[in-house]
């Protein structure tokens, strides 16, 4: 058998950087090759920084397209913000708008989502499944006002991770 398709995942953007800007050893059919044809990174409205400046660029300069996981801090961010941090007016995001914000993303084309239960597959999936969304432009997972938003709500990335050490490594938020 061959290979068909070759996909890295790395809680590192530094490393998925590496990898999206790797290629294959020239030949004369495929002189530029991306070494991989995907990878799953991490990406949330509260860890985004690094992505959105390091792997996420290199992706989509490569056309490599990038598998989002843990869209929702280990359902942190729909439940308990850092205790230092004021709920901004009382809201948090539902598991469906954590993982429409990772899919509004254009460098996103998969979300990996582990639901809790039954329950929580429902409340993820059917509001991206039952509305027009699914069928529309892919930027309107979010209106540009609900992803400023959600952008706010999660952009203490050193405050989030200071409660749960989520982040191996903190030094790529810049």
């Amino acid at each position: 058998g061959q290979i068909r398709y070759i996909m890295a995942s790395t809680h590192s953007h530094v490393v998925g950087a590496a990898l999206a800007s790797a290629k294959l050893l020239p030949s004369s059919s495929h002189p530029e090759t991306p070494a991989f044809d995907a990878l799953m990174l991490r990406y949330s409205m509260s860890h985004r920084n690094a992505a959105e400046s390091l792997s996420f660029p290199k992706a989509m300069e490569n056309n490599i397209p990038v598998l989002a996981f843990t869209t929702t801090r280990w359902n942190r961010l729909q439940s308990d913000p850092p205790s230092t941090m004021m709920m901004m007016d009382g809201f948090r995001p539902t598991t469906s708008e954590c993982l429409k914000f990772a899919l509004h993303h254009p460098a996103v084309e998969v979300v990996l989502h582990s639901a809790l239960d039954e329950k929580e597959l429902d409340e993820a999936l059917l509001p991206l499944l039952s509305s027009s969304l699914a069928m529309s432009k892919r930027t309107s997972w979010l209106s540009e006002e609900e992803c400023e938003q959600w952008r706010a709500y999660g952009s203490d990335e050193a405050r989030w991770n200071e409660d749960d050490a989520f982040d191996e490594y903190p030094e790529e938020s810049i």
